[in-house]
């Protein structure tokens, strides 16, 4: 068995599961890229619910933990190294059965095979077909096995009822989406004067999830106006309106204009934490030590 398909022959892996390499190199590389351990931490050959188990279902949970960390694969580069027997005649079938467990497209899924002649010697080549639990063998050496990852969108309802778009990100590497100011009229701020400026925007944010109001560099820079409170942080329970505190730090009266992109809001994970009493903590090298106890330099 391998890449999920049946490939008749007289010898093959010996595993706690079906050994299915290609499979297991593949759980492993996207467990790793997410920074969620490897195959024997979620999959252990301790336990025995998992012996002889279709490595077709260990796939379909690692996706489940990849896209519960927000990523979505996008291509899977590999290389089988493998003497006999060839593999072109089921590349096909294993195309397809990787793309159904992992929601990508066939020829996102590369496949190609190389013979053990190329990479050891004949007496080092004889050695290893002696030994049947190594006939099967898959590099997942960063050369061998590439994945390519990109973050999923995250749904959020929004409710609207400015005159203004939607906010969105001005470029691909954006972490922030710009806010406009919903306001009927120019509005003035005195030098050190705050006020609280409308946006017209309702959000519904999942649990786990925060929005931060962070000032912008441009408005900061140019006219001296900054958010009050920042980063200001939303909820998600928080029902109401987006409303942004903003202050004019200039010596001069600066003027928001109607659909003005006042500031910006980042969307992140959070995690809440479960207090642990006790009466002493663990000591460190640098103990009490802050506010400057480093120094300067």
């Amino acid at each position: 068995m391998i890449g999920g398909v049946h490939i008749p022959f007289h010898k093959g892996a010996v595993g706690h599961s079906d050994a299915d390499v290609l499979l297991h190199a593949i759980c492993d590389a996207l467990l790793g890229a997410a920074c969620l351990g490897d195959i024997g931490v979620h999959f252990p050959d301790t336990d025995q619910h998992y012996r002889n188990i279709d490595s077709k279902i260990l796939l379909q949970e690692t996706m489940k933990l990849i896209s519960r960390e927000n990523y979505k694969l996008v291509n899977i580069d590999s290389t089988l190294c493998l003497q006999e027997p060839k593999i072109k005649p089921f590349v096909g079938k294993m195309q397809e059965t990787i793309a159904s467990i992992t929601g990508t497209a066939i020829n996102t899924f590369q496949l190609r095979q190389q013979r053990l002649s190329k990479w050891v010697s004949l007496e080092e080549r004889k050695d290893f077909l002696r030994t049947p639990p190594f006939y099967w063998k898959l590099l997942t050496t960063k050369k061998r096995l590439k994945l390519i990852f990109e973050m999923m969108a995250i749904p959020v309802k929004i409710v609207n009822t400015s005159g203004n778009a939607l906010p969105e990100y001005a470029t691909h590497g954006s972490s922030g989406m710009d806010l406009r100011a919903e306001i009927p009229a120019p509005m003035s701020l005195q030098p050190m004067e705050r006020k609280l400026v409308p946006t017209g925007l309702f959000i519904e944010l999942p649990q786990g999830y925060e929005a931060q109001v962070r000032p912008r560099s441009g408005l900061a820079m140019k006219q001296g106006i900054t958010c009050l409170n920042t980063p200001g942080t939303i909820d998600s329970d928080y029902r109401g309106e987006i409303k942004i505190v903003l202050i004019n730090l200039s010596h001069e009266c600066q003027v928001i204009q109607p659909g003005d992109r006042i500031a910006q809001m980042v969307v992140q994970k959070v995690e809440q934490v479960r207090w642990e009493e006790v009466t002493m903590l663990t000591e460190t090298h640098r103990n009490e030590g802050g506010f400057g106890s480093t120094g300067k330099k």
